[in-house]
């Protein structure tokens, strides 16, 4: 259930907001909470990115945390400029130590 939420903003951005809305035919309202899932989303992607980067959590709960699949968590850190410290010569490794 939808609760209402009184928040202040400053007017420049407001108008900003009120701007987008009448750009997207959309209330202000709806425009807010759009805006609000999108940077809450963003948010817990760069958070548990940051986490992983550090070597805190695993690429599995990284993603779970950033509510994606593991592949699309892949593309975001690829997309972000994160390069993998994994050559072929662990997973050439690895395959071998799996046989």
């Amino acid at each position: 259930m939808n609760r209402p939420l009184g928040i202040r903003l400053e007017k420049s951005f407001l108008e900003k907001i009120e701007k987008m809305g009448k750009e997207e035919s959309l209330d202000r309202s709806t425009t807010i909470r759009n805006l609000v899932n999108i940077g809450y989303g963003e948010l817990i992607k760069r958070k548990a990115a940051e986490q992983y980067i550090k070597g805190k959590i695993t690429l599995s709960k990284a993603a779970k945390i950033a509510e994606l699949s593991i592949f699309d968590m892949e593309k975001y850190l690829v997309d972000q400029g994160f390069k993998s410290s994994y050559l072929i010569k662990d997973l050439k490794e690895e395959l071998k130590n799996l046989k």
